[in-house]
Formats: C-alpha cells, structure tokens, sequence
C-alpha cells in the first residue's frame, strides 16, 4: 500500500476525518495517476476478466477512503485503521456467512492491514453464496466489483477478516 504512495507522488493535504467518537483520523489527499500508473491498473484488470469496472483510474482516495471516507481522502496509518473499527462500533464476524451487503472485509497480513473492500452483494452459486466487493486497489488505480477471492496475486494468502457495524 504504502509503495503506492510512493509512486504516484507526495500526497496532498488532508481534509477534517474523525471516527463517530469524535477522535481525529490522519489522512492525506492521494495524487492523480500518470500515464505509467495507468498502464500498471489496466495491465493488473487484464489478469483478472471477471472484475467489473467501476470506475476509471483516478487519485483523491484509496481502499480505506472509499470504505470510511465516502470517497474523500486516503487513509494509511494502521492505528487510524483499528480506531476507526473500534470507534465506529464495528465487529468482526466469524464467517462469510454472516456477511451483509454494507460490511467490510479486511485483506490482512499480522499487523498490517493490506487492504479493505466492502461487500455489495451475495451471489448465489449452487448451495452457497460467494461475497462479492467493491475494492479499489491503490491510492490511484480505479474501482471494481469482484469475488471475494480474485484478488491481486501479492494478496493471496494472507488473512481475511469480515467486519459489521450492524446491531447484533
């Protein structure tokens, strides 16, 4: 996430981010994409045909921003990341089962929080359901909907986590 950043450029200024606590979230406005950053988004939806696109390549926001920030700014820090769930009063949920249109899944190695999507719909297939999010991959690619597990290849394997802010 943070070699993104590094990429496309210092970040521009923050805007006025707080959890529904009242506590302040650091955040940072992310750089429009050049022509290579572009090229690196397309060259990433090609390998993966089932993903719906969105919305083109643009800066502004990442994951975070698009799950917390209604599409306004970046979040990075993982301390901002644990508060946000622990002041917004999210929960995390034991299986995908349980998940709703509206929750949050978190891609996760230990300690580092990789990245966050939200669930839009539950796709019927055979006896079960399969998840599928809307992600946007980096502080400057676009937006799409996709399966729970197509994900980019550097974030196979690592944790997935399901979170709820809904009432038990």
């Amino acid at each position: 996430m943070l070699e993104m950043a590094r990429l496309v450029g210092t970040p521009r200024q923050g805007i006025i981010l707080q959890t529904r606590a009242g506590h302040d979230v650091a955040n940072s406005q992310s750089c429009e994409p050049d022509a290579t950053i572009r090229a690196r988004y397309e060259g990433l939806r090609r390998k993966h045909f089932a993903w719906l696109g969105r919305k083109p390549a643009c800066g502004l926001y990442n994951c975070f921003g698009l799950v917390w920030a209604s599409r306004r700014t970046a979040i990075y820090e993982e301390s901002d990341i644990s508060k946000i769930l622990t002041d917004d009063g999210y929960r995390q949920l034991m299986a995908d089962s349980e998940l709703r249109p509206g929750d949050v899944v978190l891609y996760r190695y230990p300690g580092n929080t990789l990245h966050a999507a939200m669930v839009v719909e539950l796709k019927p297939l055979v006896t079960s359901t399969v998840p599928w999010v809307l992600s946007k991959w980096g502080p400057a690619f676009g937006e799409d909907l996709h399966a729970l597990l197509d994900v980019p290849e550097n974030f196979e394997g690592c944790m997935i986590e399901f979170w709820t802010d809904r009432p038990l």
